[in-house]
């Protein structure tokens, strides 16, 4: 099965404008449908996808906090770029502390911090979340069972 990678998607409708923002190991299908509802509420929406994610996670761990953080800052520019001057703000879990943090350094509309995190986590945790993205997605393509063991297993020993 060929796997289609999720991509940043934009919904023009009217002069306000929401900024989607998804969670750690997600992509933009998460607020896809959240965008979708904005859109007929008439609001232009956008949700950029952080550098790293939406594939395999042998690519989002090589990627770093900073690159994903910058993601949403552009996604935030994208959207005065095509001047729009009311720009809400919501995010999910990273999301939401991304739009906390857009919030503190730039004039927003509106502000939607959805299971925002609040506190930090440990490598370990996060590890283990990334390892369970990589699991998942090796499913989603199709791979048969004995090369997605073959693979993690790879996984597990780096950790």
């Amino acid at each position: 099965m060929k796997v289609v990678a999720p991509k940043p998607f934009t919904y023009e409708e009217g002069d306000r404008a929401v900024l989607l923002l998804h969670g750690f190991t997600g992509s933009t299908i998460d607020v896809k449908g959240l965008g979708r509802v904005l859109r007929q509420a008439g609001f232009t929406c956008h949700a950029p996808l952080y550098t790293g994610h939406g594939g395999e996670a042998e690519v989002l761990i090589q990627t770093t906090p900073d690159e994903w953080w910058r993601s949403a800052q552009e996604g935030y520019r994208y959207l005065r770029e095509l001047g729009y001057m009311k720009i809400a703000v919501a995010g999910v879990s990273l999301g939401g502390t991304f739009a906390l943090r857009l919030a503190m350094m730039h004039p927003v509309a509106g502000l939607v911090s959805m299971c925002a995190p609040t506190r930090g986590k440990s490598r370990t945790d996060l590890a283990d979340r990334v390892i369970d993205c990589a699991e998942r997605f090796k499913t989603f393509e199709g791979k048969e069972e004995e090369l997605r063991k073959k693979e993690m297993m790879n996984w597990h020993k780096g950790t």
